[in-house]
């Protein structure tokens, strides 16, 4: 069960900070979420949080990740609607689209392109083959550079996917806040 709480404005800074010094994740994101500092709040679950700033589930957070990451369904407006690629992005083949959507880490040999490099522990995000959206949200688990033809192995960690529950939640969260 999702359960709402507001946060203190020290917590916020820090979350803000934190997201500041990932080099990978793109400014235009961290300005747009400052923008609506004076509205954020927390929505727990028993495996995850998602932080919301204004209307927009921005960022969470889940048992296995130390980190706030942004959400998919934050990535994917930003992508949309604003043509900003919050994170490093790479493209997956066909053959990759339903692992990915049951959980599945990123395999090398399944990445089409490498939009914008990365290093290790970089958070990136996946889209899928036509470029429309991103499927998964993850954590490098090596460096762009490795992502060659004929290399095996994961390259990228599946932290969230579309329709698991942090996307669930973030519709969820969406649509009762848009609608207010």
């Amino acid at each position: 069960m999702l359960r709402a709480q507001f946060i203190s404005k020290k917590e916020i800074r820090n979350i803000l900070e934190e997201l500041q010094k990932r080099a990978e994740i793109d400014p235009q994101f961290i300005d747009y979420l400052k923008e609506f500092e004076d509205d954020v709040k927390k929505v727990v679950e028993e495996k995850f949080e998602i932080v919301v700033f204004g209307a927009t589930p921005a960022l969470f957070k889940t048992q296995k990740t130390s980190f706030y990451m942004p959400t998919l369904y934050a990535i994917n407006v930003m992508y949309n609607t604003k043509k900003v690629a919050i994170v490093p992005a790479v493209v997956v083949d066909e053959g990759a689209v339903n692992h990915l959507k049951n959980g599945a880490d990123v395999m090398m040999p399944g990445i089409r392109k490498v939009l914008k490099g990365f290093t290790q522990n970089s958070i990136v995000g996946v889209l899928e083959p036509s470029e429309k959206y991103f499927l998964v949200v993850g954590y490098a688990l090596t460096d762009s550079t490795q992502i060659v033809p004929g290399a095996k192995g994961k390259a990228i960690k599946n932290v969230s996917h579309i329709d698991d529950d942090i996307w669930r939640a973030s519709l969820q969260i969406a649509k009762t806040l848009s609608s207010r």
